[in-house]
């Protein structure tokens, strides 16, 4: 019977893609040079927040900033879903490690938190980022709807200049109006769509929206085409897979 240990580095790497990073490094990590060696260089860290538990998670940071330190192995991805895990992992002391982030899945974090690390200067993600998806409720800060309009300005705009895929499927946070006011989903006007936004990101090749309003404004709530996927044709000005 073969044991793990046994197997050629490509088969172990290929095991370690289905952990989270988290659990990857408490599992294997100081077992034996070899896993430590893989982790650090070979492993491609793909991190999601929601698993690691909040009394280990800023020994984690630090544990995390030590390796890439080390070995100059840099995150390519985090899913977040709680603000002040993110709010940690991109405090000043880590933040240079991030640098080379390549996707973002974020819910139910404020905007204008994801608009100040998105658009931090040194880091610059913006120029970077070739994913990025807005889920769950993305709740305003101080700013009020100040902080969602400065946040889908910068997002639609010619600085993103690596954005590849886009997805906005999050409910936005309107705590001070009345139900019947409200827009339960992110809604984009077709005419926005391809005048303001496409042609600002070259790049772009999937774009994934709650809804797609054809009309004007007051009217969205009768014309909205739930959840799709825009597609290529022949009014688009660059091409959508």
């Amino acid at each position: 019977m073969t044991k793990f240990e046994q197997l050629p580095n490509e088969l172990i790497l290929m095991c370690f893609h289905y952990f989270d990073f988290y659990h990857l490094y408490e599992i294997f990590y100081y077992l034996n040079q070899r896993f430590n060696e893989l982790i650090e260089y070979q492993t491609k860290i793909y991190i999601d927040l929601s698993p690691i538990p909040s009394k280990k998670f800023l020994r984690f940071c630090f544990q995390l900033n030590q390796l890439i330190t080390a070995s100059q192995n840099y995150p390519l991805s985090i899913v977040a879903s709680d603000e002040h895990k993110f709010n940690l992992i991109f405090d000043d002391l880590f933040k240079d490690q991030f640098s080379k982030l390549k996707s973002l899945t974020l819910s139910d974090i404020n905007a204008a938190t994801i608009d100040d690390i998105i658009f931090d200067e040194p880091t610059k993600l913006y120029e970077k980022l070739e994913r990025l998806s807005l889920l769950g409720t993305i709740s305003r800060g101080d700013g009020g709807i100040v902080d969602t309009e400065c946040l889908c300005v910068g997002l639609i705009s010619s600085e993103m200049k690596s954005l590849k895929y886009l997805n906005l499927n999050f409910n936005p946070d309107e705590p001070d109006c009345t139900v019947d006011e409200c827009y339960a989903t992110t809604i984009i006007d077709f005419h926005t769509m391809i005048e303001n936004l496409l042609p600002y990101l070259p790049k772009l090749k999937t774009l994934s929206i709650k809804s797609l309003g054809f009309e004007e404004y007051d009217s969205y709530q009768q014309s909205k085409v739930s959840s799709i996927t825009t597609t290529t044709n022949s009014i688009l000005p660059l091409k959508l897979e």
